[in-house]
């Protein structure tokens, strides 16, 4: 239930910050001078505006995202519920894939406010919108729990796999020291004719 909330929270966020942008229409406003602004745009491509141009992208983007949202969600449910941060990032990729999804399904493109610019590098020169940054931060804890935070992840740390079997070994002892002392118990509980024999 409380996934559920995160996810129309955030996609609830992510369509009226693309509403707000595009009827304030931003036009480059600086809100940290050569890292981060709001320039409102339209991308009929995928990432860095890629493919725009091509008449097939829209039909196999939402095709493929409609697949993806079906896979995320059937992996949600199966997914344990102790594996939180799993959990979380698989919603927030979600959110940022049905957010992008409902764009492309009504506009045939995505829309873009967030401005960031990194120097001369490429890459680093990009708009996007909360949906975008949802996919990111999901993607993140979604490879975070895999190698690292899960029990079962890739790259435990060594120490804390040393610990559990630490305590696993002292807890087997504790029962075997246990059950001697019941061995002994029962042992001097016996009949004296038993003891005899």
């Amino acid at each position: 239930m409380a996934y559920a909330f995160i996810f129309f929270l955030a996609l609830l966020a992510d369509q009226l910050s693309k509403a707000l942008a595009a009827g304030l229409n931003f036009d480059n406003i600086q809100l940290i001078p050569g890292l981060l602004g709001l320039d409102f745009t339209y991308n009929p491509g995928i990432a860095y505006g890629s493919f725009g141009d091509a008449e097939w992208l829209q039909p196999v983007v939402i095709a493929l995202t409609c697949v993806a949202i079906v896979a995320f969600l059937i992996a949600l449910i199966k997914v344990g519920k102790g594996r939180k941060c799993l959990r979380t990032g698989i919603v927030l990729i979600m959110v940022g894939a049905a957010g992008n999804l409902i764009d492309r399904l009504v506009e045939q493109q995505v829309r873009d406010f967030i401005l960031v610019s990194v120097g001369n590098i490429g890459f680093l020169n990009f708009n996007c919108n909360v949906a975008d940054i949802a996919i990111t931060v999901g993607a993140v804890l979604f490879l975070l729990a895999l190698l690292f935070v899960d029990k079962d992840a890739l790259f435990r740390f060594r120490k804390q796999k040393k610990q559990e079997e630490q305590a696993v070994l002292e807890a087997v002892a504790d029962l075997e020291e246990r059950a001697a002392e019941t061995d002994n118990d029962l042992g001097a509980d016996a009949p004296d004719d038993k003891k005899t024999e």
